[in-house]
Protein backbone atom coordinates (compact mmCIF):
# COMPACT_ATOMS: atom_id res chain seq x y z
CA UNK A 1 0.00 0.00 0.00
CA UNK A 2 1.23 3.50 -0.77
CA UNK A 3 1.79 5.64 2.31
CA UNK A 4 1.25 9.39 2.03
CA UNK A 5 1.66 12.28 4.44
CA UNK A 6 -0.38 15.36 5.18
CA UNK A 7 0.21 18.23 7.58
CA UNK A 8 -1.88 18.81 10.68
CA UNK A 9 -0.38 21.92 12.22
CA UNK A 10 3.32 21.09 12.56
CA UNK A 11 2.73 17.33 12.56
CA UNK A 12 3.12 14.95 9.62
CA UNK A 13 0.24 12.47 9.61
CA UNK A 14 0.69 9.22 7.66
CA UNK A 15 -2.26 7.78 5.77
CA UNK A 16 -3.21 5.25 3.08
CA UNK A 17 -6.19 4.96 0.74
CA UNK A 18 -7.54 1.59 -0.42
CA UNK A 19 -10.31 1.22 -2.99
CA UNK A 20 -12.20 3.56 -5.28
CA UNK A 21 -15.83 3.28 -4.14
CA UNK A 22 -17.84 6.55 -3.77
CA UNK A 23 -18.51 6.08 -0.04
CA UNK A 24 -15.63 6.80 2.37
CA UNK A 25 -14.79 4.89 5.55
CA UNK A 26 -12.10 6.45 7.74
CA UNK A 27 -10.63 3.93 10.18
CA UNK A 28 -9.66 5.49 13.50
CA UNK A 29 -7.58 2.97 15.48
CA UNK A 30 -7.32 2.52 19.20
CA UNK A 31 -4.34 2.95 21.50
CA UNK A 32 -1.45 2.66 18.99
CA UNK A 33 -1.17 1.65 15.34
CA UNK A 34 1.20 1.30 12.41
CA UNK A 35 -0.50 1.36 9.01
CA UNK A 36 2.33 -0.51 7.28
CA UNK A 37 2.35 -3.28 9.90
CA UNK A 38 -1.41 -3.75 9.57
CA UNK A 39 -0.90 -5.46 6.22
CA UNK A 40 1.52 -8.03 7.65
CA UNK A 41 -1.21 -9.73 9.72
CA UNK A 42 -3.38 -11.78 7.32
CA UNK A 43 -6.57 -11.55 9.38
CA UNK A 44 -6.36 -7.77 9.74
CA UNK A 45 -5.34 -7.32 6.11
CA UNK A 46 -8.27 -9.48 4.97
CA UNK A 47 -10.72 -7.49 7.12
CA UNK A 48 -9.51 -4.14 5.76
CA UNK A 49 -9.52 -5.47 2.21
CA UNK A 50 -13.11 -6.61 2.65
CA UNK A 51 -14.12 -3.09 3.74
CA UNK A 52 -12.54 -1.70 0.57
CA UNK A 53 -14.87 -3.81 -1.57
CA UNK A 54 -17.90 -1.66 -0.73
CA UNK A 55 -16.20 1.57 0.41
CA UNK A 56 -13.12 3.69 -0.18
CA UNK A 57 -11.11 2.90 2.93
CA UNK A 58 -8.79 5.49 4.49
CA UNK A 59 -6.45 4.50 7.33
CA UNK A 60 -4.01 6.68 9.26
CA UNK A 61 -1.73 6.77 12.29
CA UNK A 62 -2.71 9.45 14.80
CA UNK A 63 -0.03 11.87 15.94
CA UNK A 64 2.47 10.25 18.26
CA UNK A 65 2.05 6.76 16.80
CA UNK A 66 3.17 4.57 13.92
CA UNK A 67 4.49 6.37 10.86
CA UNK A 68 3.23 9.79 11.97
CA UNK A 69 5.39 12.29 13.86
CA UNK A 70 6.04 11.34 17.47
CA UNK A 71 5.45 13.65 20.44
CA UNK A 72 6.45 13.66 24.09
CA UNK A 73 3.32 15.56 25.08
CA UNK A 74 -0.32 14.60 25.37
CA UNK A 75 -2.37 15.44 22.32
CA UNK A 76 -5.67 17.16 23.00
CA UNK A 77 -8.98 16.06 21.55
CA UNK A 78 -9.02 19.25 19.48
CA UNK A 79 -5.65 18.33 17.98
CA UNK A 80 -6.80 14.80 17.23
CA UNK A 81 -9.96 16.10 15.55
CA UNK A 82 -7.73 18.43 13.53
CA UNK A 83 -5.75 15.35 12.40
CA UNK A 84 -8.98 13.70 11.19
CA UNK A 85 -9.93 16.81 9.25
CA UNK A 86 -6.45 16.99 7.74
CA UNK A 87 -6.67 13.40 6.49
CA UNK A 88 -10.17 13.94 5.08
CA UNK A 89 -8.94 17.06 3.28
CA UNK A 90 -5.85 15.31 1.93
CA UNK A 91 -7.95 12.46 0.53
CA UNK A 92 -10.55 14.87 -0.91
CA UNK A 93 -13.25 13.34 1.26
CA UNK A 94 -16.10 15.71 2.02
CA UNK A 95 -17.79 13.15 4.27
CA UNK A 96 -16.97 9.74 5.73
CA UNK A 97 -18.17 7.02 8.02
CA UNK A 98 -15.85 6.84 11.03
CA UNK A 99 -14.99 3.22 11.87
CA UNK A 100 -13.35 3.31 15.28
CA UNK A 101 -11.95 0.79 17.72
CA UNK A 102 -11.58 1.01 21.48
CA UNK A 103 -9.90 4.32 22.41
CA UNK A 104 -10.59 5.68 18.91
CA UNK A 105 -14.28 5.79 19.76
CA UNK A 106 -14.26 8.82 22.04
CA UNK A 107 -12.60 11.13 19.51
CA UNK A 108 -14.92 9.78 16.80
CA UNK A 109 -18.00 10.58 18.86
CA UNK A 110 -16.67 14.06 19.58
CA UNK A 111 -15.85 14.60 15.91
CA UNK A 112 -19.38 13.63 14.90
CA UNK A 113 -20.70 16.20 17.38
CA UNK A 114 -18.43 19.04 16.28
CA UNK A 115 -18.33 18.19 12.56
CA UNK A 116 -21.68 16.58 11.70
CA UNK A 117 -21.41 17.89 8.15
CA UNK A 118 -18.38 15.64 7.58
CA UNK A 119 -19.64 12.57 9.44
CA UNK A 120 -21.95 10.12 7.69
CA UNK A 121 -22.04 7.89 10.76
CA UNK A 122 -19.93 6.38 13.52
CA UNK A 123 -19.20 2.64 13.63
CA UNK A 124 -17.73 1.84 17.02
CA UNK A 125 -16.29 -1.59 17.82
CA UNK A 126 -16.00 -1.96 21.60
CA UNK A 127 -15.60 1.72 22.34
CA UNK A 128 -15.98 3.48 25.68
CA UNK A 129 -17.18 6.79 27.08
CA UNK A 130 -14.54 7.13 29.80
CA UNK A 131 -11.58 5.15 31.12
CA UNK A 132 -11.63 5.94 34.83
CA UNK A 133 -13.84 4.32 37.46
CA UNK A 134 -16.73 6.26 38.96
CA UNK A 135 -19.96 5.22 40.68
CA UNK A 136 -22.00 6.05 37.58
CA UNK A 137 -19.48 4.30 35.30
CA UNK A 138 -18.18 1.32 37.31
CA UNK A 139 -16.83 -0.69 34.35
CA UNK A 140 -13.76 1.48 33.79
CA UNK A 141 -10.48 0.63 35.55
CA UNK A 142 -9.80 2.04 38.99
CA UNK A 143 -6.83 4.33 39.61
CA UNK A 144 -4.96 1.36 41.10
CA UNK A 145 -5.59 -0.72 38.00
CA UNK A 146 -4.43 2.11 35.76
CA UNK A 147 -1.22 2.42 37.80
CA UNK A 148 -0.61 -1.30 37.31
CA UNK A 149 -0.98 -0.88 33.54
CA UNK A 150 1.54 1.98 33.61
CA UNK A 151 4.08 -0.20 35.39
CA UNK A 152 3.49 -3.07 32.97
CA UNK A 153 4.34 -0.79 30.04
CA UNK A 154 7.44 0.61 31.72
CA UNK A 155 8.74 -2.84 32.70
CA UNK A 156 7.78 -5.01 29.73
CA UNK A 157 7.26 -2.93 26.58
CA UNK A 158 10.73 -3.46 25.14
CA UNK A 159 10.57 -7.26 25.01
CA UNK A 160 6.83 -7.57 24.51
CA UNK A 161 6.25 -9.76 27.57
CA UNK A 162 2.87 -8.19 28.25
CA UNK A 163 0.53 -10.60 30.06
CA UNK A 164 -2.40 -8.36 29.25
CA UNK A 165 -2.06 -9.01 25.53
CA UNK A 166 -3.58 -12.46 25.87
CA UNK A 167 -6.75 -11.00 27.33
CA UNK A 168 -7.15 -8.89 24.20
CA UNK A 169 -7.50 -11.96 22.01
CA UNK A 170 -8.25 -15.16 23.97
CA UNK A 171 -9.02 -17.09 20.78
CA UNK A 172 -5.39 -16.73 19.67
CA UNK A 173 -3.65 -16.64 23.05
CA UNK A 174 -2.16 -20.06 22.27
CA UNK A 175 -0.75 -18.87 18.91
CA UNK A 176 2.80 -17.77 19.65
CA UNK A 177 3.29 -16.47 16.09
CA UNK A 178 0.29 -14.17 16.35
CA UNK A 179 1.17 -13.02 19.87
CA UNK A 180 4.71 -12.20 18.72
CA UNK A 181 3.24 -10.18 15.84
CA UNK A 182 0.89 -8.33 18.20
CA UNK A 183 3.73 -7.36 20.53
CA UNK A 184 5.81 -6.25 17.54
CA UNK A 185 2.87 -4.29 16.14
CA UNK A 186 2.48 -2.38 19.40
CA UNK A 187 6.22 -1.64 19.59
CA UNK A 188 6.17 -0.37 16.00
CA UNK A 189 3.19 1.80 16.90
CA UNK A 190 4.83 3.59 19.81
CA UNK A 191 8.01 3.73 21.85
CA UNK A 192 7.76 2.80 25.56
CA UNK A 193 7.54 6.46 26.56
CA UNK A 194 4.97 7.27 23.88
CA UNK A 195 2.86 4.22 24.82
CA UNK A 196 2.94 5.28 28.47
CA UNK A 197 1.96 8.85 27.59
CA UNK A 198 -0.96 7.59 25.51
CA UNK A 199 -2.09 5.25 28.30
CA UNK A 200 -2.04 8.13 30.80
CA UNK A 201 -3.81 10.37 28.32
CA UNK A 202 -6.56 7.77 27.88
CA UNK A 203 -7.18 7.80 31.64
CA UNK A 204 -8.52 11.34 31.32
CA UNK A 205 -10.91 10.62 28.43
CA UNK A 206 -14.52 11.37 29.35
CA UNK A 207 -17.22 12.07 26.76
CA UNK A 208 -20.17 11.09 28.96
CA UNK A 209 -21.63 14.61 28.97
CA UNK A 210 -21.59 14.82 25.17
CA UNK A 211 -23.47 11.64 24.29
CA UNK A 212 -27.02 13.06 24.40
CA UNK A 213 -26.01 15.86 22.01
CA UNK A 214 -24.86 13.56 19.20
CA UNK A 215 -27.27 13.48 16.24
CA UNK A 216 -25.17 11.39 13.82
CA UNK A 217 -26.21 7.73 13.35
CA UNK A 218 -24.06 5.48 15.57
CA UNK A 219 -23.61 1.71 15.19
CA UNK A 220 -22.17 0.05 18.30
CA UNK A 221 -20.59 -3.41 17.89
CA UNK A 222 -19.72 -5.40 21.02
CA UNK A 223 -18.70 -8.95 21.86
CA UNK A 224 -20.63 -10.04 24.93
CA UNK A 225 -17.80 -11.64 26.92
CA UNK A 226 -14.92 -9.27 26.27
CA UNK A 227 -13.21 -8.35 29.53
CA UNK A 228 -11.30 -5.34 28.13
CA UNK A 229 -14.34 -3.22 27.25
CA UNK A 230 -17.51 -4.44 28.97
CA UNK A 231 -20.80 -4.90 27.11
CA UNK A 232 -22.36 -2.64 29.78
CA UNK A 233 -20.30 0.23 28.36
CA UNK A 234 -22.05 -0.33 25.05
CA UNK A 235 -25.44 -0.23 26.77
CA UNK A 236 -24.43 3.00 28.49
CA UNK A 237 -23.58 4.72 25.21
CA UNK A 238 -26.59 3.31 23.35
CA UNK A 239 -29.01 4.55 26.03
CA UNK A 240 -27.68 8.10 25.70
CA UNK A 241 -26.94 8.60 21.99
CA UNK A 242 -30.36 9.25 20.38
CA UNK A 243 -29.76 7.73 16.93
CA UNK A 244 -27.81 4.62 17.93
CA UNK A 245 -28.02 0.87 17.52
CA UNK A 246 -26.20 -1.74 19.58
CA UNK A 247 -25.39 -5.16 18.09
CA UNK A 248 -23.97 -7.94 20.27
CA UNK A 249 -21.80 -10.82 19.05
CA UNK A 250 -20.64 -13.97 20.78
CA UNK A 251 -16.99 -14.05 21.72
CA UNK A 252 -14.29 -12.65 23.99
CA UNK A 253 -11.78 -11.06 21.57
CA UNK A 254 -11.26 -7.30 21.80
CA UNK A 255 -9.70 -7.25 18.32
CA UNK A 256 -12.36 -6.88 15.63
CA UNK A 257 -10.44 -8.81 12.97
CA UNK A 258 -10.08 -12.08 14.94
CA UNK A 259 -12.70 -14.74 15.61
CA UNK A 260 -15.86 -14.83 13.49
CA UNK A 261 -15.71 -11.62 11.46
CA UNK A 262 -18.58 -12.23 9.05
CA UNK A 263 -21.36 -10.84 11.28
CA UNK A 264 -19.25 -7.77 12.10
CA UNK A 265 -18.48 -7.01 8.46
CA UNK A 266 -22.09 -7.71 7.49
CA UNK A 267 -23.38 -5.17 10.03
CA UNK A 268 -20.88 -2.58 8.82
CA UNK A 269 -21.74 -3.12 5.16
CA UNK A 270 -25.47 -2.87 5.87
CA UNK A 271 -24.97 0.31 7.92
CA UNK A 272 -22.86 1.90 5.17
CA UNK A 273 -24.67 0.73 2.02
CA UNK A 274 -28.13 -0.29 3.21
CA UNK A 275 -27.59 -3.78 1.81
CA UNK A 276 -26.54 -6.77 3.88
CA UNK A 277 -24.37 -9.45 2.23
CA UNK A 278 -25.45 -13.04 2.69
CA UNK A 279 -22.84 -15.42 3.97
CA UNK A 280 -22.51 -17.45 0.76
CA UNK A 281 -21.84 -14.29 -1.27
CA UNK A 282 -19.48 -13.07 1.43
CA UNK A 283 -17.43 -16.26 1.25
CA UNK A 284 -17.62 -16.62 -2.53
CA UNK A 285 -14.30 -17.14 -4.23
CA UNK A 286 -15.55 -16.01 -7.62
CA UNK A 287 -14.37 -12.71 -8.98
CA UNK A 288 -17.66 -11.19 -10.16
CA UNK A 289 -17.41 -7.45 -9.64
CA UNK A 290 -15.75 -4.89 -7.40
CA UNK A 291 -18.55 -5.42 -4.89
CA UNK A 292 -18.45 -9.22 -4.69
CA UNK A 293 -14.80 -10.20 -5.08
CA UNK A 294 -11.29 -8.96 -4.33
CA UNK A 295 -9.22 -8.31 -7.49
CA UNK A 296 -6.35 -10.76 -7.15
CA UNK A 297 -3.92 -8.66 -9.20
CA UNK A 298 -4.49 -5.61 -6.98
CA UNK A 299 -3.98 -7.51 -3.73
CA UNK A 300 -0.83 -9.23 -4.97
CA UNK A 301 0.72 -6.12 -6.50
CA UNK A 302 0.22 -4.19 -3.25
CA UNK A 303 1.37 -6.92 -0.85
CA UNK A 304 4.08 -9.03 -2.52
CA UNK A 305 6.82 -7.52 -0.34
CA UNK A 306 5.24 -8.76 2.87
CA UNK A 307 6.47 -12.00 4.41
CA UNK A 308 3.25 -13.99 3.96
CA UNK A 309 2.65 -17.62 3.13
CA UNK A 310 0.69 -18.58 0.02
CA UNK A 311 -2.20 -19.58 2.30
CA UNK A 312 -2.18 -16.10 3.80
CA UNK A 313 -2.22 -14.44 0.36
CA UNK A 314 -5.23 -16.62 -0.42
CA UNK A 315 -7.04 -15.27 2.66
CA UNK A 316 -6.18 -11.71 1.64
CA UNK A 317 -7.85 -12.35 -1.71
CA UNK A 318 -10.90 -13.91 -0.07
CA UNK A 319 -10.32 -17.34 -1.61
CA UNK A 320 -9.67 -20.88 -0.54
CA UNK A 321 -6.13 -22.08 -1.24
CA UNK A 322 -7.19 -24.18 -4.23
CA UNK A 323 -9.32 -21.37 -5.71
CA UNK A 324 -6.51 -18.88 -5.15
CA UNK A 325 -3.97 -21.06 -7.00
CA UNK A 326 -6.43 -21.61 -9.85
CA UNK A 327 -7.33 -17.92 -10.20
CA UNK A 328 -3.69 -16.91 -9.79
CA UNK A 329 -2.54 -19.12 -12.67
CA UNK A 330 -5.39 -17.81 -14.82
CA UNK A 331 -4.36 -14.21 -14.06
CA UNK A 332 -0.54 -14.42 -14.05
CA UNK A 333 0.16 -17.66 -16.00
CA UNK A 334 2.57 -18.89 -13.33
CA UNK A 335 2.57 -20.09 -9.72
CA UNK A 336 2.28 -17.67 -6.76
CA UNK A 337 5.78 -18.54 -5.47
CA UNK A 338 7.48 -17.89 -8.81
CA UNK A 339 5.56 -14.65 -9.38
CA UNK A 340 6.38 -13.34 -5.89
CA UNK A 341 10.06 -14.22 -6.31
CA UNK A 342 10.19 -12.46 -9.69
CA UNK A 343 8.45 -9.32 -8.37
CA UNK A 344 10.76 -9.11 -5.37
CA UNK A 345 13.85 -9.46 -7.53
CA UNK A 346 12.58 -6.77 -9.91
CA UNK A 347 12.02 -4.49 -6.92
CA UNK A 348 15.50 -5.29 -5.59
CA UNK A 349 16.99 -4.42 -9.00
CA UNK A 350 15.23 -1.04 -8.88
CA UNK A 351 16.58 -0.35 -5.39
CA UNK A 352 20.12 -1.22 -6.53
CA UNK A 353 19.86 1.39 -9.26
CA UNK A 354 17.87 4.12 -7.54
CA UNK A 355 18.80 3.94 -3.83
CA UNK A 356 21.88 4.16 -1.64
CA UNK A 357 20.97 1.05 0.35
CA UNK A 358 23.53 -1.72 0.70
CA UNK A 359 22.84 -5.28 -0.46
CA UNK A 360 21.77 -6.53 2.97
CA UNK A 361 19.34 -3.66 3.40
CA UNK A 362 17.92 -4.26 -0.08
CA UNK A 363 17.52 -7.94 0.76
CA UNK A 364 15.14 -7.18 3.63
CA UNK A 365 13.45 -4.26 1.88
CA UNK A 366 12.59 -6.61 -0.97
CA UNK A 367 10.89 -9.18 1.24
CA UNK A 368 13.71 -11.72 1.56
CA UNK A 369 14.61 -13.15 4.97
CA UNK A 370 18.06 -14.51 4.14
CA UNK A 371 20.84 -12.51 2.48
CA UNK A 372 22.59 -15.56 0.97
CA UNK A 373 19.33 -16.77 -0.55
CA UNK A 374 18.68 -13.30 -1.93
CA UNK A 375 22.11 -13.07 -3.60
CA UNK A 376 21.80 -16.57 -5.06
CA UNK A 377 18.28 -15.89 -6.41
CA UNK A 378 19.36 -12.55 -7.88
CA UNK A 379 22.31 -14.19 -9.64
CA UNK A 380 20.10 -16.94 -11.08
CA UNK A 381 17.73 -14.36 -12.58
CA UNK A 382 20.17 -11.66 -13.74
CA UNK A 383 23.43 -13.71 -14.15
CA UNK A 384 25.23 -11.29 -11.84
CA UNK A 385 25.42 -10.80 -8.10
CA UNK A 386 23.68 -7.65 -6.76
CA UNK A 387 27.03 -5.88 -6.28
CA UNK A 388 28.18 -6.85 -9.78
CA UNK A 389 24.90 -5.64 -11.23
CA UNK A 390 25.19 -2.28 -9.49
CA UNK A 391 28.84 -1.86 -10.53
CA UNK A 392 28.00 -2.62 -14.16
CA UNK A 393 25.12 -0.16 -14.10
CA UNK A 394 27.31 2.60 -12.63
CA UNK A 395 30.03 1.87 -15.18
Amino acid sequence: MKTNYTKSGDFNIAYQVIGEEPINILYIPGWVSNIDMMWTEPRLAAFLTRLSIFARLIIFDKRGTGLSDRSDEYSTMDERMADINAVLDATKSEKAFLFCHSEGGSVSLLFSLHFPERTLGVIGFEIFAKRRYSKDYPWAPTDEEREMSYRMIEDNWAHGDLDGLKSLVPSLAHDSGFMDWLASYLRSGASPKAALNLQKQNTHIDVTNCLKLIKTPVLLLFRTNNIEIKIEEGYYIAERVPNSKLVEFKGKDHLFWTGDTYPILAEIEEFVTGSRPNKSAFQSTKKKSSKTGVPIEVVMSENFLYNLKVEEFAKLCGRSLSAFKRDFKSTFHTTPSRWIMSKRLEYAKTLLIESDLNVKQICYESGFKNNSHFIQSFKEKYKLTPNQYKSNYIS
